[in-house]
């Protein structure tokens, strides 16, 4: 019986594909209060996961539109707190949501990752 394994990246992987520095990875990780916690091997390395991306993703817009930390901090737990309640509610909803999501991170990669070779 095969067992499916959530697919991890590590954090020079995740500071490639964000754009973000390993440094504001970690800062982010303590001041963002539990928004952004890697899985952890059995070493102490940190390991993240699509879901983690979609996080760093919608920390980076809410940066760009100049909010602090703290206010980031507020309106993504009030969100994720939000959108529990809608995944109870409907599930079906809930997933096209993150499939658009996740579609979306890997067209701003795709389209980061063109312009710099330009």
């Amino acid at each position: 019986m095969a067992t499916s394994e959530v697919k991890t990246l590590t954090i020079d992987e995740v500071s490639k594909l964000s754009g973000l520095s390993k440094h504001t990875l970690r800062f982010w990780e303590r001041e963002l209060e539990g928004l952004i916690v890697p899985l952890r091997t059995k070493g102490g390395q940190r390991r993240y996961t699509m879901t983690h991306l979609l996080v760093i993703e919608e920390i980076k817009k809410l940066k760009r539109k100049n909010l602090s930390l703290t206010d980031i901090n507020r309106e993504l737990n009030a969100s994720f707190n939000s959108e529990e309640e809608d995944y109870n509610s409907n599930p079906v909803d809930a997933l096209v949501n993150e499939i658009g999501q996740i579609v979306r991170i890997a067209i701003t990669n795709f389209l980061n990752v063109k312009m710099n070779k330009e």
